[in-house]
């Protein structure tokens, strides 16, 4: 009877033990199923991230077509989708693409343009005639200037006569200055005049409050005069008036995308901003405009009158911009292209002037300009330079300025992610 107690409590034995060895492998076997499952649900992210970079690719490729635009485009390689949008943003190319397969869906949205050059400080057109300097002058950059040199002048009751610290940084000024890509321009006309069906969305009043995706349509209002007092705008926003557009430094704007004939920024505003113009931009004093903002002032339409009448950007005193200004003529230069940096200006980007340039502060970047001209309160001075500092170095690892000159290829750089 004992070994019988004995050989049965052996059999249950081993069967526990069958049990739990049966347990163990199972438990094994979920264990790498889900290994095996994590392992391909992180490549299949890892491949989708591939394909939305993917996609960033195709929209500065020569090969983007904007007939594809918010439509689902199927990569080649694999199951993964892809979906590009590209469209201009102020002086900046804006692209959104969205990536999807069986799994997972990811987006992502930048503000593009080219990397900044730390070569060039300052080019202005060779016109026959020195350049005048007063004041504190320093340049970390070539400065094409014409051949006949500069030459020390005596404004506001100072003058420059440290003439040879230049010389190095002095190299011959072409005939005329880069001029901007007749497609960049053509892009900034539309901007100006046209609304979307597919992309844009009207809405009839502009809320004290709206922080809006770039995954969304844009939210357009359209109105002949406007006022901002105390809104709060962010993001995929575009305001156009068909005259004039105030902005009271009580709002709070974040890379929205005003359209106007005239745009006027009041004393002490602060924000980021975009900014198309067809005759001015003006800022108060003391305005500050974080990067990546972004002027243009650019009128294709043709003037009756006998003198040119004069456009551009006009800055008071005090006020600092990082981001990058324009002010372009059409071909037949039918008016006068004027950026005026007023005193203790500081600018972080690039400027470019089809015309004049009043460059006065600390500019950390490339000054583009067919000539300079200079205006005080004794007088304005023509191809003169009076309290300037160009340094195109300090900032351009980091920065990112917009692509105005024609390039056989274009490699763009992100100047901000949203």
């Amino acid at each position: 009877m004992i070994g019988l107690k004995l050989k049965g409590g052996a059999l249950y034995v081993s069967v526990i033990i069958s049990i739990l060895i049966s347990i163990i492998l199972s438990l094994f076997i979920v264990v790498a199923y889900y290994n095996t499952q994590s392992v391909q649900s992180l490549n299949s992210l890892i491949q989708l991230h591939l394909s939305m970079e993917s996609g960033f690719e195709i929209a500065q490729s020569h090969y983007y077509n904007s007939t594809h635009s918010n439509t689902w485009q199927k990569m080649p390689y694999n199951n993964d989708s892809v979906m590009v949008k590209k469209m201009a943003w102020g002086c900046f190319t804006l692209i959104d693409v969205k990536a999807k397969n069986t799994h997972f869906s990811i987006h992502k949205t930048g503000l593009f343009g080219t990397s900044a050059t730390k070569d060039t400080a300052l080019m202005i057109a060779d016109q026959n005639r020195p350049v005048g300097l007063a004041g504190k002058i320093k340049f970390t950059g070539s400065c094409y200037l014409p051949k006949a040199g500069i030459k020390s002048a005596y404004i506001e009751g100072t003058s420059f006569s440290d003439l040879n610290s230049l010389r190095p940084y002095i190299k011959q000024a072409p005939d005329y200055i880069p001029i901007i890509d007749e497609t960049y321009l053509k892009t900034i006309e539309q901007n100006q005049t046209e609304v979307s069906n597919y992309t844009d969305s009207l809405i009839s009043f502009i809320p004290e409050v709206l922080i809006h995706s770039f995954q969304k349509k844009t939210t357009v209002v359209q109105q002949r005069n406007i006022v901002l007092n105390s809104q709060i705008l962010s993001n995929n926003i575009k305001i156009i008036a068909s005259d004039l557009i105030i902005i009271e430094n009580t709002c709070q704007l974040n890379n929205i995308l005003l359209i106007a004939r005239k745009v006027i920024f009041k004393k002490g505003f602060k924000g980021s901003v975009h900014v198309i113009a067809k005759d001015s931009i003006i800022t108060e004093d003391e305005c500050e405009f974080n990067y990546p903002s972004s002027f243009c002032v650019y009128s294709n339409s043709s003037s009756k009158a006998t003198n040119k009448p004069v456009r551009g950007i006009f800055f008071g005193t005090q006020c600092k911009f990082k981001g990058s200004l324009l002010a372009a003529n059409n071909k037949i230069g039918t008016s006068s292209m004027m950026i005026k940096m007023n005193k203790q200006f500081e600018l972080i980007g690039n400027t470019y002037s089809s015309d004049y340039t009043d460059a006065q502060g600390n500019l950390y970047g490339s000054v583009f300009s067919k000539t300079l001209l200079l205006q005080t309160p004794s007088g304005v001075y023509e191809n003169h330079l009076f309290n300037c500092m160009i340094d195109p170095k300090r900032y351009s690892a980091d920065l990112t300025v917009p692509s105005w000159f024609t390039q056989k290829e274009k490699h763009l750089t992100c100047a901000q992610w949203f």
